[in-house]
This record gives structure tokens, C-alpha cells and sequence, in this order.
């Protein structure tokens, strides 16, 4: 398991939350020193600490583990799932709004 990767997406995700890694830190019960090592990669967060970081960044285990869980059509939702997480959450609404458009008409063709 790659831990820079994992560490990137959640220093990515944090971020895009507008959180401080004191902030996320209280929200998941950690170190404000244990989160920088996993966001740099120098630790590997147990499971258990993995979900709790999902919850607080409210993104699921794509948006984290993409490019470490070899998977097809999951992963690449996964990659879009992360970059939808890093925009503004109007810019989210708006991509969603149009991605229903889009899947409705998919539908409606089959």
C-alpha cells in the first residue's frame, strides 16, 4: 500500500474542506503530529482510522484508496469522486445536477 498516496488525497481533501489539520485532527481523535505523518506518507493509518477520516472528510474509500486498491470501473468513479471533492460545494451541486441530466438520458436511450 502506497501511504504517500493515501496521505495526499486526505491532505487534498482536508483542504478542500477549508480544515486545519489541528481541526480534522480533533475531528478524528488524533495527534495534530500523527495526521501530518499520515498526510506526508510516513505513517499508514489503520483501518479503523481510515473510516473515521472519511467520515470527517465525507468521502468514501475511492476517494482515498483509488490508486491502491487495483479495481476498474469503482476506481475510476473513485478518481472522479475525489476530484468532485476538491471543488467549491456549488461547483459540486452543479456537476451533480448535470451528471443526473446525463444519467437520465442514458436511461431513457436503453
Amino acid at each position: 500500500m502506497d501511504a504517500r498516496l493515501i496521505g495526499r488525497r486526505v491532505q487534498t481533501l482536508r483542504r478542500a474542506r477549508g480544515l486545519t489539520q489541528e481541526q480534522l485532527s480533533q475531528m478524528v481523535e488524533l495527534s495534530p503530529n500523527y495526521l501530518s505523518n499520515i498526510e506526508t506518507g510516513l505513517k499508514t493509518p489503520k483501518l479503523e482510522t481510515l473510516v473515521r477520516l472519511m467520515n470527517a472528510l465525507q468521502c468514501d474509500a475511492n476517494a482515498l484508496l483509488a490508486d491502491v486498491v487495483d479495481t476498474t470501473v469503482s476506481q475510476e468513479s473513485g478518481q472522479f469522486s475525489g476530484a468532485l471533492a476538491e471543488l467549491r460545494p456549488e461547483d459540486q451541486r452543479r456537476i451533480r445536477k448535470v451528471l443526473e441530466v446525463l444519467i437520465q438520458d442514458a436511461k431513457d436511450a436503453q
